[in-house]
């Protein structure tokens, strides 16, 4: 199954975990879909991005180690290595390597469509198809982001 990086965007926490919900369900469910590690994230009017506080822990999985640590530090640009390292991600380190991984279009395209009062959830995971998640984010009245981790 491919390893991707899936950034997930809403208008709101609410909806954000909402669909959190619905997506660690798929992991207990015959789709073809198992979530390594996840969190959500949210950019404050003036554009800093943070952990909600209800969800300041991972919404499954370890952050330890992953990629997801990286990605954040990297949406969040030179102050977003606190928040990243705040994953478990070295600082610095893993973003680069993330960057490297799926690319800086990637990596610029989801913090370009990440908007002030947006909640996002950024995760990692194995999926063979694209159309579990894919629902669940538009049922939600998300957006969906992925990129091939190698």
């Amino acid at each position: 199954m491919p390893n991707r990086a899936i950034v997930a965007i809403f208008a709101n926490e609410t909806s954000a975990f909402e669909a959190a919900n619905a997506i660690r369900d798929l992991n207990d469910s015959p789709a073809d879909f198992s979530a390594k590690a996840g969190v959500m994230i949210q950019k404050d009017d003036r554009g800093n991005l943070s952990f909600p506080e209800r969800h300041e822990r991972p919404l499954w999985g370890t952050l330890s180690g992953t990629v997801i640590g990286g990605l954040v530090g990297a949406l969040a640009g030179p102050a977003g290595s606190v928040l990243g390292a705040a994953l478990g991600a070295t600082t610095g380190l893993i973003g680069d390597t993330v960057t490297d991984d799926i690319g800086q279009d990637f990596v610029t395209l989801v913090a370009t469509d990440l908007y002030p009062g947006e909640a996002a959830l950024i995760f990692e995971a194995n999926e063979e198809s694209t159309r579990y998640v894919d629902d669940i984010v538009r049922d939600t009245g998300g957006r969906i982001h992925r990129g091939d981790l190698g």
